[in-house]
Parts: C-alpha cells; sequence; structure tokens
C-alpha cells in the first residue's frame, strides 16, 4: 500500500457541471427533446429503485424497465439512457488539467470517487474520457455502498491501496460527503470552483 500523497475528486458538481443543482441540468430539454418529465421520474425512479442501482444490487436497465414498462414507455429506454449519459457528461476540463498538472508535478496518483451505477461509470471512463485522467474510477455501485456512508471511503481507500488516510486529498461539492470523508481520516475540502481548488493542489504534495 501507498502513502505518497493522493488526490481523489467527487465526478458530479466538481469534474462534470450537469447535475440536478447546477444552472443547466442535464434535463433541461428534456420534456421538449423526449417527452418525457424529469420531475415525474426523479420522484418515481431516481428517488425509488435507483437508490438501489446506486449500491450495485440492481442492472440499471431492470430498474428504469420496472419504471417504464408499467407506463407503455418501455421502448423509450435505450433513447433515455443515451441521452441523459451524453447530456450529463459536461466536462470541466480546466479542473482535469489542473489535477493533470498536479499528478506530473507531484508524481501523486489521483482517483475519482463518485456515486455511480455501472453503465453510467462505464461510459464516464471510456466515451467522456475520464479514464485518462484517473487511475481509476472509484464508485458506488462498484464498492456496494454510497457516500456518505463511513463504508465507502474505507472501501474506497482499500481500493485505492492507501495506507495512510491522511495522505487523500479529498474534492467534494456536498458538504456531508465532506464531512463523511474527514470522519475517516481523509484530508478533505468543499469544493467552490476552480480557484480554489487551484490553490489547494498548490499546497498538496
Amino acid at each position: 500500500m501507498s502513502s505518497s500523497p493522493v488526490l481523489v475528486l467527487d465526478i458530479d458538481g466538481v469534474v462534470s457541471l450537469a447535475q440536478p443543482e447546477s444552472a443547466e441540468p442535464w434535463y433541461a430539454t428534456l420534456k421538449q427533446d423526449l417527452g418525457l418529465d424529469y420531475f415525474e421520474i426523479q420522484r418515481g425512479f431516481f428517488r425509488g429503485e435507483f437508490q438501489e442501482v446506486l449500491r450495485g444490487r440492481l442492472d440499471l436497465y431492470v430498474a428504469l424497465h420496472n419504471y417504464f414498462e408499467p407506463k407503455g414507455l418501455a421502448d423509450r429506454i435505450e433513447a433515455f439512457v443515451a441521452y441523459w449519459f451524453e447530456k450529463d457528461a459536461v466536462i470541466d476540463r480546466a479542473v482535469l488539467a489542473q489535477a493533470d498538472a498536479w499528478r506530473a508535478r507531484t508524481g501523486g496518483r489521483c482517483f475519482a470517487a463518485s456515486n455511480q451505477e455501472h453503465h453510467r461509470a462505464a461510459y464516464l471512463r471510456d466515451q467522456a474520457g475520464l479514464g485518462a485522467h484517473f487511475d481509476e474510477i472509484v464508485y458506488s455501485a462498484a464498492l456496494g455502498v454510497c457516500k456518505p456512508e463511513r463504508v465507502f471511503y474505507t472501501n474506497a481507500q482499500a481500493r485505492m491501496g492507501v495506507a495512510v488516510a491522511q495522505s487523500i486529498l479529498f474534492v467534494d461539492d456536498k458538504v456531508e460527503n465532506v464531512d463523511g470523508a474527514r470522519m475517516c481520516g481523509w484530508r478533505a475540502m468543499l469544493y467552490r470552483g476552480t480557484e480554489s481548488l487551484a490553490h489547494a493542489l498548490d499546497k498538496w504534495e
């Protein structure tokens, strides 16, 4: 296991900028483009069985079929997923450039740690190109648990092969996730933009 410096970035809200809380969420034109109501899907799917999907207990397509099929919309699943994944991959290249520069300067390792299900994690890694910037994307469905639960951080640390918790700098846009990381001994900062990240990385080596 390594104790060299490790940078760990959240994805949604740090690396990817179209999450529901953003100024331009991925679903902004979903109704216009596909005729689907995001807020209905949020209530019936994202707040329901999707929570099991995020923990790797149920496949995304099975859960979506369970939601869409009773509505007579099972034939829309593929289009919905393609739309969601593409629109929800607005990557902040400035953040990736900062992480790349930090890794080149320090020789440290860089990971993403995120609440994701298997299919979107693969899309972000391979299609959106995040795999080129991280040693690994560590995510909830693979770990069987979501942030901010304590086991997420302990399992992630083991997955990353990090011996010393304090050698990790974790960056997330949600207070509860930052607090969860700190409770496990990680150094952690609340993300407030690229300027604050640059300042933190200047000191992290």
